[in-house]
């Protein structure tokens, strides 16, 4: 999807070889997916890749780890998620219960989301209107954190992080956490400063060093659990951060003296009361505060966009005789935006009611659920449903399907941004279906394979799309069909002081348009604007004692720019490497890492005139105590 240019990733419990490293589990903290979603594919990014990506932004992570396509608009500017096929705007992203999506755009920029400030990081495949909220169409991004002693902790812990790499990176992050049977504290602070001041290629034999994309960016999160008996407990959150970005030059530009403020508050409450083993409720509160400052000097240019979002949930859950769950829930989100150059303030209201079923049977091998929700958006009423399910054929293999109705209502950006909002466009709409299967064998030698299969088909109506020339107009674009296959494989092995592992990820996705409002756009067949058809990554590595080693080669195929593909982004392959090195002390644990990112000097854009760094490299070192 195309924006306004000043708008700039369930398991059964296995035999499984054990890795150094404690992995995740696969099981959501989120209750809505933790019953009722077990025939969705859900993703756990393990907790070794959440420490090794700590110091970077979760568009990195995703990007070099996960086959989803990072759209990012070149270095400082910023990265959004494009699953299956989907739009920014599809795609969810959900920080402990709580829709972080902009209220003004519908999107998040994730190059502005630091892995470390999270302990689980997950993605829920599919669409999930009816149980997720609308808007989630292509996948939810889960961002959870601890909140109670996670096991085998200290009282006190502490982290401490420093890196230093290529085009004066230089990052830093502090982590404090304390843990008893009631209590539950954490600290996390972080800052980045770097000139990014890489070289690229404008044109044949000239070189340019990139100038105006200093970034300057703060974090600071604080989780508070108190347990206030065994079956009542209390959860707070406060996360303010702060990214102030120059925005480099585009290649048609000569120079740029762009720069942008993004501000972000966010508190969230939530608390839980068990009143039996079958009976629990829940609210969750949150509050979000963005505030959006661009300027351009050169042509006078100051815009800001403030938005403000208030969201309340009440949830009861109880479980029933022969295996049986029901779920009742209550959400409301309260919009509003002061936008550029708008004297009146701009409302979006969500109310909505909500319930799921879910039943296990035949000694729980088979998981059926059934997803219902009523919701009025401003003065429209929609009905959404879903149902998925699960069936364990063996102790290796399980199969799964899920059917979902989705919906997305215009943001308030795409209504009222001026210039360029459009009061007439239609919400989104339409059906999404995945199925697959999932195997996870342990093999002789201490070996254990996975190979995870995923069929989708998407049928989206009234298909929202930003084009224009100096102004960018969203306008729908009738109906896209997006279908495709995703595939994760990998197989681990552990011997002694000795382990390795290998990886293979793909996905093909066909986004074509189907049907088009506008006469003789050259649109019909033709592939969703940067929605590469192709998208994978190969993954190796090793461990020996206390040095690791590993590597992943990521491919991101065509891209095309216009709706007719007249016009496309060639084929891009990168490469990086990461190497860490244990030391471990009395009282205090140490790794020293290396990283080398686009190994092979490959020239690419992700977007058109957009240009990346070439081969760079960044050194760490990390403190445990």
């Amino acid at each position: 999807m195309a924006i306004p240019s000043i708008s700039i990733a369930q398991e059964k419990n296995l035999q499984e070889v054990k890795i150094r490293h404690k992995k995740t589990s696969g099981i959501s903290q989120d209750g809505r997916l933790k019953s009722f979603a077990s025939g969705m594919k859900i993703l756990a990014i393990d907790s070794e890749l959440i420490a090794q990506y700590q110091q970077h932004s979760l568009g990195v992570l995703l990007s070099q780890q996960v086959p989803v396509f990072i759209k990012s608009y070149g270095i400082n500017s910023m990265a959004t998620l494009n699953f299956r096929g989907s739009s920014a705007a599809q795609s969810q992203v959900i920080w402990n219960g709580i829709p972080l999506n902009s209220a003004s755009s519908g999107i998040t920029d994730v190059s502005t989301l630091s892995v470390g400030n999270f302990d689980q990081i997950q993605i829920a495949y599919g669409g999930s209107s009816s149980l997720l909220g609308t808007g989630n169409v292509g996948a939810a991004l889960l961002l959870d954190n601890h909140f109670e002693k996670p096991v085998n902790s200290k009282k006190w812990n502490s982290k401490l992080g420093a890196e230093l790499g290529s085009f004066g990176q230089r990052k830093w992050s502090f982590q404090q956490q304390y843990a008893s049977k009631k209590w539950f504290l954490s600290a996390k602070l972080m800052q980045q400063q770097a000139d990014n001041d890489f070289k690229y290629q404008p044109e044949q034999n000239i070189w340019k060093k990139m100038n105006n994309a200093v970034l300057h960016s703060s974090s600071v999160l604080m989780n508070i659990g108190y347990k206030i008996d065994q079956q009542t407990s209390v959860r707070f959150s406060i996360w303010h951060q702060q990214f102030h970005r120059e925005i480099p030059p585009a290649l048609f530009e000569q120079y740029s003296v762009k720069n942008q403020t993004d501000k972000a508050l966010r508190i969230f409450l939530g608390f839980e009361k068990e009143y039996s083993s079958s009976i629990k409720w829940y609210t969750k509160t949150a509050y979000i505060k963005e505030d959006m400052h661009y300027e351009d000097v050169s042509i006078l240019m100051r815009t800001q966009n403030k938005t403000q979002q208030f969201y309340q949930e009440f949830g009861w859950k109880k479980a029933m005789r022969h295996q049986q769950e029901v779920l009742i829930f209550a959400p409301i989100t309260i919009a509003w935006m002061q936008a550029n150059l708008d004297t009146i303030t701009r409302y979006q209201n969500r109310f909505a009611l909500a319930a799921a079923y879910s039943i296990k049977a035949l000694k729980e091998k088979v998981h059926y659920a059934l997803n219902a929700r009523f919701e009025t958006i401003n003065a429209t009423n929609i009905f959404l449903i879903g149902t998925n399910a699960r069936f364990a054929v063996h102790p290796y293999v399980q199969l799964r399907a899920n059917l979902q109705k989705s919906y997305r209502a215009p943001t308030l950006n795409e209504w009222y941004f001026q210039p360029g909002g459009n009061v007439n466009l239609k919400p989104e709409k339409g059906w999404n279906a995945d199925a697959g299967y999932e195997l996870a064998m342990p093999l002789k030698n201490k070996m254990l394979l996975k190979h995870d299969l995923s069929m989708f088909n998407r049928n989206i109506q009234d298909w929202i799309l930003w084009y224009g020339g100096s102004i960018w107009t969203p306008h729908n674009i009738a109906k896209v069909h997006s279908r495709g296959i995703e595939s994760f494989n990998s197989l681990h092995w552990k011997s002694g002081v000795w382990q390795a592992h290998l990886g293979l990820n793909s996905s093909f996705v066909l986004a074509t348009t189907i049907e088009s409002y506008q006469a003789n756009d050259g649109s019909i067949g033709k592939q969703i604007p940067y929605s590469p058809r192709y998208n994978g990554q190969a993954l190796v590595g090793f461990g020996y004692k206390k040095i690791s080693c590993k590597y992943n080669h990521s491919y991101t195929g065509y891209r095309f720019v216009t709706t007719d593909e007249s016009q496309y982004l060639a084929p891009y392959y990168t490469g990086n490497l990461f190497a860490a090195y244990d030391l471990g002390l009395q009282k205090i644990k140490l790794q020293i890492n290396i990283q080398c990112n686009n190994l092979w000097n490959e020239k690419y854009q992700v977007v058109n005139l957009r240009p990346m760094p070439l081969g760079n490299w960044a050194m760490g070192l990390n403190a445990s105590f």
